[in-house]
């Protein structure tokens, strides 16, 4: 009761994922510290938003300019 659920996606996070075979690695930080060159994601991007408070083998979809993305969480660190 009130512990840090361990592999619960959070600011801080490390979370791979799997989409259409490929797999890519992600750190959910704040706005401030975003950089999708070094696969840091904010927390406010629509993949930050699907990948906040999902746990290892959750299916997220969220929508891009390109279409909808449908991301397999692997692992969260």
């Amino acid at each position: 009761k009130g512990d840090i659920v361990q592999d619960m996606a959070v600011i801080g996070s490390k979370v791979k994922v799997k989409n259409e075979g490929t797999i890519s690695d992600f750190k959910l930080v704040g706005v401030s510290e975003a950089s999708p060159l070094e696969g840091k994601v904010s927390v406010e991007s629509p993949l930050g938003r699907a990948l906040l408070k999902h746990k290892t083998g959750d299916t997220v979809e969220f929508e891009t300019p390109a279409g909808k993305k449908i991301y397999e969480i692997i692992s969260v660190e």
